[in-house]
């Protein structure tokens, strides 16, 4: 007998909410076996969900996560690219995510290891020292101490392990790529995420609207990156509060010749981490100028600033005058004495 789960992801139509409860709850239950697992994640590949599907999607991850409290008035803003671009770039929120908070603005980064690619967030911050993948602690431990947290996506969504072995048998896209960026533990009010194209772009700020994003820009660049390019054009969407519009980035308004020139791909974990290092403390490149638009974007959307020009000045001189690095630096003390202390 055909499950009717499955059944009813066969036929067509808009999933109900209570359908897609069910959808999902089938999914991360333990007692499902993987065989069916596998039937629905390809069953839903086969689907074009809606905004207020994957919405319920999200929402569906989103309330089995475990929280991150924030602070009563406190409003951060999360940056992340949905990973899966068909070109893979550095790890330009991570590194942006230190530069923002430097520069005074609340982040909470949501964030993984990466699948398939060269080097994910979480491997990225391991490689800096930083215990991120291994205790929930460290991140309260930083955000009460610079408002910086980071936030493994394995650990705040505990019921999703269930799905990981079908996922890497599958060697395909499916709908978990496309939750991670929406479903943030700390239900942040402001976020910075970048899509592989423009269509999923304009679906994730039309989502992220509908589940309480009051503001943010979702981007693709030219290339195929989920980034802001340092050298060719960006295809944004940004919104307010339900009002919706489209921009164009051209890094050549913003970003001098020399931090538009060199590399701007992918690093292994170590290698990442040593240009994150010289990047934060003032090293030039593509690499830097993707940094310095991302950042200067988030301030944007943050509301620390009031034009985009301004966003990217201050990021720039949170770099240049050292705040970064010496935020860096404290994260890692942190790490140490966290460690030290078995937390």
């Amino acid at each position: 007998m055909t499950d009717p789960v499955l059944a009813r992801l066969l036929r067509t139509g808009r999933l109900t909410a209570r359908e897609i409860r069910a959808t999902f709850g089938r999914l991360v239950d333990p007692r499902t076996a993987d065989v069916e697992r596998a039937a629905i994640l390809i069953a839903l590949a086969g689907r074009s969900l809606s905004v207020p599907e994957l919405a319920a999607f999200a929402g569906e991850m989103r309330r089995r996560a475990t929280p991150f409290p924030l602070p009563s008035g406190d409003a951060p803003v999360d940056l992340c690219g949905s990973g899966g671009a068909p070109r893979p770039s550095y790890n330009v929120s991570t590194v942006s995510a230190v530069v923002v908070a430097a520069a005074g603005a609340p982040v909470v980064k949501h964030g993984n290891r990466s699948a398939r690619g060269v080097c994910g967030s979480s491997d990225l911050l391991e490689a800096l020292g930083l215990p991120v993948t291994r205790s929930r602690g460290f991140g309260r431990a930083t955000y009460r101490a610079h408002r910086l947290a980071f936030l493994h996506a394995p650990l705040y969504h505990p019921t999703t392990a269930a799905v990981a072995g079908v996922r890497r048998a599958l060697g395909l896209p499916t709908v978990f790529n496309r939750l991670g960026p929406l479903s943030n533990p700390a239900r942040v009010p402001f976020q910075v995420v970048g899509a592989p194209d423009p269509p999923t772009a304009e679906m994730f700020s039309r989502v992220l609207d509908r589940m309480g994003v009051r503001q943010g820009i979702s981007m693709s660049s030219v290339e195929g990156c989920d980034e802001f390019s340092p050298q060719r054009l960006t295809n944004a969407v940004l919104w307010d509060h339900g009002r919706f519009r489209t921009a164009r980035i051209d890094p050549r308004r913003w970003i001098e010749p020399d931090d538009r020139r060199g590399p701007w791909g992918p690093l292994p974990p170590a290698e990442a981490a040593d240009e994150a290092e010289r990047i934060l403390s003032g090293g030039g490149g593509a690499r830097r100028g993707a940094v310095r638009l991302t950042s200067g974007a988030a301030l944007w959307t943050a509301g620390r600033t009031t034009t985009l020009d301004a966003g990217i000045a201050e990021a720039t001189a949170a770099i240049d005058d050292g705040r970064a690095a010496d935020l860096l630096a404290d994260l890692r003390r942190i790490a140490r004495q966290y460690r030290r202390e078995g937390g």
